[in-house]
């Protein structure tokens, strides 16, 4: 047992090391996130851990990570987990996501957490009334939820070379192992609380498409990017413009 505790430390801590080569393309405006974020919006993350990479390249996708807004609304639900944040991030506790990591399981980070990341804002679209609500309470439901040893060994897959993997199976490698441990690489328990709502990630595609196709099991990142329910939001940080324009009025 001790030994395997000492594999499953070694194997996370080698998993969620970060990576020198990561570059951040646009700068982010905290106090712009927080004017256009709403709760229930999905936020993309273009990691810079090795698995990051790893999903990165098996989806050929620059999202390897979903989490999502929830603003204040776990102060409003209240309860030990509100009291804990609140204590945790003091005033960033107006302004949480909600996320499912490999070391800590179902936790709520503040917004600030992802700010030296590239990000994409992904807006759910067509919620029925109380189906933001619902979502949430699904999402709050899993708090400190955390992987065991099993579902980490799972993960150890990811260690294996995959650029000897040819092309055709590179997706599906993302789909082996335990529906637990796909949990925490593939952004279920999120399309899991949207499927539950009545919102789809990705439609069935028919006969022969596989299950990938049809259970939020298998949503990856990129699924919400791609979702014909999500919109995408795009704006350019005010800082980031005015230095744009600078540089042009320069030339």
């Amino acid at each position: 047992m001790l030994l395997q505790d000492s594999l499953s430390r070694a194997m996370v801590e080698y998993l969620t090391g970060t990576v020198s080569s990561y570059q951040r393309r646009v700068p982010n405006d905290p106090a712009q996130l927080r004017a256009v974020l709403r709760p229930g919006d999905v936020i993309l993350v273009e990691g810079d851990t090795r698995i990051s990479q790893f999903i990165k390249y098996l989806t050929q996708s620059s999202w390897s990570h979903a989490t999502m807004y929830v603003g204040d609304a776990l102060l409003r639900w209240g309860g030990p987990e509100a009291d804990r944040a609140l204590d945790r991030f003091g005033a960033e506790a107006a302004h949480l996501l909600i996320e499912s990591d490999l070391k800590e399981g179902v936790r709520v980070v503040p917004l600030s957490i992802y700010l030296g990341n590239n990000l994409r804002i992904c807006r759910p679209q067509g919620l029925r009334p109380g189906g933001l609500d619902r979502v949430m309470m699904e999402l709050f439901a899993h708090l400190g939820v955390r992987y065991d040893q099993r579902n980490i060994f799972d993960l150890a897959r990811y260690l294996f070379p995959f650029h000897l993997v040819p092309r055709r199976f590179r997706p599906r490698s993302l789909y082996l192992g335990s529906s637990s441990s796909r949990e925490v690489i593939c952004s279920a328990l999120i399309a899991k609380a949207f499927y539950r709502a009545g919102i789809t990630i990705q439609p069935p595609l028919g006969e022969g498409a596989g299950p990938q196709a049809r259970h939020p099991s298998y949503i990856m990142p990129r699924d919400f990017d791609l979702s014909a329910n999500f919109q995408i939001l795009k704006f350019q940080p005010r800082r980031h413009a005015m230095e744009t324009q600078a540089a042009w009025d320069v030339t």
